[in-house]
C-alpha cells in the first residue's frame, strides 16, 4: 500500500507528470525506466524505515531516536503533562518527559521499559540544500492515528535558515504538514532525520497547509540533547548575548556581517568588548550577512554555549570567545485586556496566580502607567519597552499603576522580580502551529 502511495505521489511531480504510465509500461531494462524505479525505491524504504520509529502522541506525532527509547517531538504538544501513553508500531508504552526546550519548541521524552526500538539516526542539517526531496511523516488531524501508520507526504526543502519568531533558523518546506504533524520527523531521502516538524504558515486564520511547513533543524536539536537528557524533567534554555543594539537588515545596505547600532552600557557585550560600529563577521563556523543572521544562529546554541565571532573594526579583524548569557524573557505575570485603539492605556485584565505580578499586589483592572519612570501611554509602548530593554526572568523594574478607588483613581508604586515568561500557564495552540 505504501508503495503505491509514493507511486502516486512520484507520478504527480513536476517534470515526470504524464511520463510515469509510459515509463512503467515500457521495457524495464531503459536506463529512464530504471531511474525511476530507483527512486521510488529509495521513497518506499526511507517511508518504512521512519514508519517504524514514528510516535503517536496526544493527538500529534514524534520520533524514536535511540534504541533506548529516547523521543523527540514539539514542546507544544507534550506541554500539558510529564507522563504520556505513546503508540509505537502497533504496542502502547509509557512515556515521561525527560527535558523541555520551550522557546526551540522541543521535547524529549523517555520511553520506559525498552531496548532495540526501530529509530532515525541524524543527518547533517548544515549540508542540506534547497532543492532537495524530503518526506514528512505525521498524524494529519489525528487520522493517520486511526488508520494505525503514519501518513507519508513529499516535497522539497524550500528555504533553509528561516528565521520565524522562536524558530531562529528553520527549514522550510512545502511538503503537506497539517495540525497534528506536529513534532513528526521530517526526512531526507535517505531517510534521516533532517529536522522536526512544528510550524505552518495559515491564512485567514485557516489552520490548513498552505504550502509553507517549519521544521526545527537537526543539528540544533543535537547542540540541546545533553541538556535535555540531564534536565530531569525540566527547562533548558537558549543562549543570548544581552547589551547589543544591531542595524535592522533593510538599512544594512552593505550585507556583510552583523552591523551593530549600539552597545548598551554595563552589558555582557560591552564587558566584552564590542563597540558600536563593529561588524560580526563570523560567528563560530556560520558567515553572518546582517544582524538578523547573527540572531537566527545565535538562537540554536543553548546557554552556558562557548562561542566565537569574528569581528571587523574600522580595517582590523578581531577574535572575541565568550559563554552565552541565558536567554528566559521575563514577564510581568499578567494579561492586559485587549486595546479598544492603539492609544488605549494598558490595563490589566488577569493575574496569574504563584507569579511576580500577584506576589507584588496586582489587580485586574489596574492600568500600567509606568515602567522604571517610562511612560506606558499604550500596550505597544509596553511590548517595545521589554523588547529594547532585554528584560529577563529575575530582573527587577519598578511600575506605577492606577487602581480605581471609591471616590478616586490612586496612584501605586510596585517594585518586582520578573518572572519567567516560560512560568505563564500555557496558552491554546497558535493557528500557526501544526
Amino acid at each position: 500500500m505504501l508503495s503505491r502511495l509514493v507511486h502516486i505521489v512520484l507520478c504527480g511531480l513536476a517534470g515526470l507528470a504524464g511520463a510515469c504510465g509510459r515509463l512503467i509500461a515500457a521495457d524495464a531494462s531503459r536506463p529512464e525506466v530504471a531511474a525511476a524505479r530507483w527512486v521510488e525505491r529509495q521513497l518506499v524504504q526511507a517511508a518504512q524505515q521512519a514508519a517504524a520509529s514514528f510516535v503517536f502522541i496526544g493527538g500529534g506525532s514524534g520520533v524514536v531516536i535511540s534504541p533506548d527509547g529516547y523521543v523527540l517531538s514539539n514542546h507544544h504538544v507534550v506541554e500539558a503533562s510529564k507522563r504520556w501513553q505513546v503508540r509505537i508500531g502497533g504496542r502502547s508504552y509509557r512515556a515521561e518527559v525527560v527535558g523541555s526546550d520551550p522557546y526551540g519548541d522541543i521535547s524529549l521524552l523517555r520511553v520506559q521499559g525498552v531496548s532495540n526500538l526501530p529509530h532515525v539516526v541524524f543527518a547533517d542539517s548544515d549540508r542540506l540544500n534547497v532543492g532537495e526531496p524530503v518526506l514528512a511523516l505525521g498524524n494529519p488531524f489525528a487520522t493517520a492515528e486511526l488508520a494505525g501508520e503514519p501518513a507519508v507526504t513529499r516535497g522539497i526543502i524550500s528555504a533553509l535558515h528561516v528565521f520565524h519568531g522562536n524558530y531562529s533558523d528553520a527549514i522550510q518546506t512545502d511538503a503537506a504538514v497539517n495540525p497534528g504533524n506536529s513534532g513528526g520527523p521530517l526526512l531526507t531521502m535517505n531517510g534521516r532525520l533532517a529536522g522536526i516538524n512544528g510550524k505552518i504558515e495559515t491564512r485567514f486564520q485557516q489552520r490548513a497547509n498552505t504550502g509553507i511547513g517549519l521544521a526545527v533543524p537537526a543539528n540544533q536539536i543535537q547542540r540541546f540533547l545533553p541538556l535535555l537528557k540531564a534536565a530531569g524533567g525540566g527547562l533548558v534554555y537558549h543562549g543570548y548575548l544581552r547589551g547589543l543594539v544591531g542595524v535592522a537588515a533593510e538599512d544594512d545596505t552593505r550585507q556583510e556581517g552583523a552591523a551593530i547600532k549600539k552597545v548598551r552600557p554595563g552589558s555582557h557585550a560591552e564587558k566584552l568588548g564590542l563597540k558600536a560600529g563593529d561588524r560580526i563577521l563570523y560567528f563560530n563556523e556560520f558567515r553572518l550577512l546582517n544582524f538578523h543572521r547573527f540572531l537566527g544562529v545565535m538562537g540554536t546554541y543553548p546557554a552556558g554555549a562557548q562561542v566565537q565571532l569574528l569581528v571587523e573594526r574600522q580595517g582590523q579583524r578581531l577574535s572575541f570567545k565568550t559563554t552565552l548569557d541565558q536567554l528566559n524573557p521575563g514577564t510581568l505575570g499578567v494579561q492586559f485586556r485587549r486595546p479598544a485603539s492603539a492609544t488605549s492605556p494598558p490595563v490589566i485584565d488577569r493575574v496569574f496566580p504563584g507569579l511576580c505580578g500577584e506576589k507584588a499586589g496586582l489587580k485586574r483592572g489596574d492600568t500600567l502607567l509606568q515602567i522604571n519612570g517610562e511612560l506606558m501611554l499604550s500596550l505597544s509602548d509596553l511590548v517595545k519597552y521589554l523588547a529594547e530593554q532585554e528584560l529577563m526572568a529575575g530582573d527587577t523594574v519598578k511600575l506605577l499603576v492606577s487602581r480605581p478607588g471609591r471616590l478616586d483613581k490612586e496612584e501605586i508604586e510596585v517594585t518586582m522580580e520578573l518572572s519567567s515568561v516560560f512560568d505563564v500557564p500555557a496558552r491554546q495552540p497558535g493557528s500557526e502551529r501544526e
